[in-house]
């Protein structure tokens, strides 16, 4: 994996850590609800982007 793509992972990762940490010690309660479902969307996106990036990488050295 190139050095650019994980820290695009990583830099997704602290983001959406971020809207949900936001999320939970707001006090407003749309702006929590919407924060804490940004937040955990991110992570679930960015996981399931870095499993992603990884198989694709392997596939194309396998070949």
């Amino acid at each position: 994996m190139r050095m650019g793509t994980l820290l695009l992972i990583i830099a997704g990762m602290l983001l959406s850590i971020s809207f949900l940490v936001f999320g939970v010690l707001t006090n407003a309660e749309v702006t929590s609800i919407v924060a804490q479902v940004i937040g955990f969307s991110g992570m679930v996106f960015t996981l399931l982007y870095g499993l992603l990036i990884t198989r694709t990488a392997t596939q194309t050295t396998e070949r």
